[in-house]
């Protein structure tokens, strides 16, 4: 039983960092993908140019809340939806692919597939 401890104690250190490790950042949120009901760049980027610009951006959400909003979906924290220039960190008038991806990781809380508060 003694040697158990200390085997279970490593085993948790090394696959817990491997854990941190795998946790979405602004980097890695593009490549591991949207969170549970959350939109895909794609589904912004109605022109697929590369980028989302204010019009793509108010058109895709209305369509996105409108989608929800037919199959049930509560949409309890409309008010407090991002702007365009919330994600628009760089304020160029345009909407990248790692702006959007940061904002969903941000949204998402500290690891990928956790809700934040």
């Amino acid at each position: 039983m003694k040697k158990t401890l200390p085997i279970a104690a490593a085993l948790i250190l090394l696959f817990g960092s491997g854990i941190a490790a795998a946790q979405c950042t602004p980097e890695t949120a593009g490549r591991m993908g949207p969170g549970p009901g959350m939109p895909d760049f794609s589904e912004f980027d109605l022109d697929a140019d590369g980028s989302i610009v204010s019009a793509e951006f108010y058109e895709a959400r209305a369509k996105h809340m409108a989608e929800r909003a037919k199959a049930g979906g509560k949409m309890k924290h409309a008010a407090n939806m991002p702007t365009f220039e919330d994600i628009d960190t760089d304020a160029d008038g345009k909407i990248s692919a790692d702006e959007f991806a940061a904002h969903q990781a941000e949204k998402m809380g500290k690891g990928c597939g956790n809700k934040g508060p």
